[in-house]
């Protein structure tokens, strides 16, 4: 840890096998080193890989920092976030589509320190806008698609 600058973030991919132990590790070290710790989800690089998710809801419990990612096409069949967004809400239905849209958006450029520019909608900065159709009120359906319209 001594080696990173102080403000940055360290982004731990994966956590198929991250425990409360390992977080309450990783937040002392950080935090001494003033470091930003974000804990990265890409269910479907997990289930191609081990066939097992990380403990989502232990992450939530621990009040971790998530963010949402796809890994790359060497452990997964696409790098869709929505397509991930969808594999979690499979597996963890509990939480909320705002929660999981919050991950892969805010969350994101947060921990990729591009939050002064995008991940959210606020004057002066220049996000993004995708529609997700084919929903079923807040929940995604196998049909739900998602197109960027700005």
């Amino acid at each position: 840890m001594p080696h990173f600058t102080k403000a940055q973030s360290i982004i731990f991919v994966h956590n198929a096998v991250t425990s409360a132990e390992d977080i309450a590790f990783a937040k002392l070290q950080t935090a001494n080193y003033q470091l930003s710790t974000f804990f990265c989800l890409c269910p479907n690089a997990n289930l191609y890989i081990t066939n097992t998710l990380p403990d989502v809801t232990m992450l939530i419990s621990q009040q971790c920092d998530i963010v949402l990612g796809t890994d790359s096409l060497a452990s997964n069949d696409q790098l869709n976030i929505l397509e991930e967004i969808k594999a979690l809400q499979r597996n963890f239905p509990q939480v909320e589509l705002a929660t999981m849209l919050k991950w892969a958006t805010s969350n994101g450029s947060i921990a990729l320190q591009m939050n002064d520019d995008l991940g959210s909608f606020e004057k002066t900065k220049k996000p993004g806008i995708v529609l997700i159709s084919e929903m079923n009120g807040m929940n995604l359906t196998g049909r739900s698609k998602a197109r960027r319209i700005l």
